[in-house]
């Protein structure tokens, strides 16, 4: 799990793994599947909301490398992932 020096949650690195930690499709291979599952898991143990995790990858997304994105395509991939699993 992504958490900081402080044992507190890193959610922009942990939704970062359902981007294979890069710019990848979100979630759409296996293990970046498994990623945003496990970001999911958390969310729900923490409260979290779909707009909390778009938050969260459009800030991953800012500072992303890898190949050219589509912002705003990949923010609909995860609202999407996440709409029926998490509160708005």
């Amino acid at each position: 799990m992504g958490t900081n020096g402080s044992g507190q949650i890193d959610w922009i690195r942990l939704i970062g793994g359902g981007f294979a930690f890069q710019t990848a499709h979100f979630a759409v291979h296996p293990l970046d599947r498994d990623r945003a599952n496990e970001y999911l898991k958390q969310a729900k143990a923490h409260g979290l909301t779909v707009s909390d995790a778009v938050e969260h990858a459009r800030e991953y997304l800012k500072g992303a490398t890898g190949w050219p994105t589509n912002e705003e395509e990949q923010l609909q991939r995860v609202e999407k992932f996440f709409s029926k699993k998490l509160p708005r």
